[in-house]
């Protein structure tokens, strides 16, 4: 083998085992497990934004969730009080004014990371460069998991 061909070849296996372990949000029907989607995620924070439209008061509430490798959710935003919202932080959280809004500071473990995208609730997940309407990728229960990240 010619010494370009060897260079090739490495370029090659190094090249699939970097997409090997890219970092990726891999959303999956939760009941049967089929995979729905991979998406991109940044390896030195991976984490991913959550919105809805409360049922009760309309607007829109923002979760964010780590990966740690878990999730956990760190941060939620709100606009209102009540039917469901936290009123009052819980031991080791924070709940803080937000302009009009509240911003409730925490690191809940949740797992599994488990989504049902209500048609009614415009449940939407949100990355740094994008946002998709989670209903788009199935109707039933939706699982979340991040995959090759650090920790992961």
């Amino acid at each position: 083998m010619t010494l370009a061909r060897h260079v090739a070849w490495a370029a090659c296996l190094l090249t699939a085992a970097a997409t090997a372990a890219a970092c990726e949000l891999v959303l999956s029907d939760h009941r049967s497990g089929a995979e729905l989607t991979r998406l991109p995620l940044d390896a030195a924070t991976p984490e991913v934004r959550i919105a809805f439209e409360h049922s009760v008061l309309g607007s829109t509430v923002i979760d964010r969730y780590r990966f740690a490798p878990q999730a956990h959710l760190v941060e939620e935003r709100f606009d209102g009080q009540g039917y469901g919202l936290p009123h009052a932080a819980g031991p080791g959280e924070t709940l803080i004014r937000d302009g009009a809004g509240w911003r409730l500071l925490l690191d809940r473990r949740v797992h599994p990371l488990v989504v049902r995208p209500l048609p009614q609730q415009h449940m939407r997940l949100l990355l740094a460069d994008r946002e998709w309407l989670l209903g788009g990728f199935s109707a039933q229960a939706i699982e979340l998991q991040a995959r090759g990240c650090a920790g992961s």
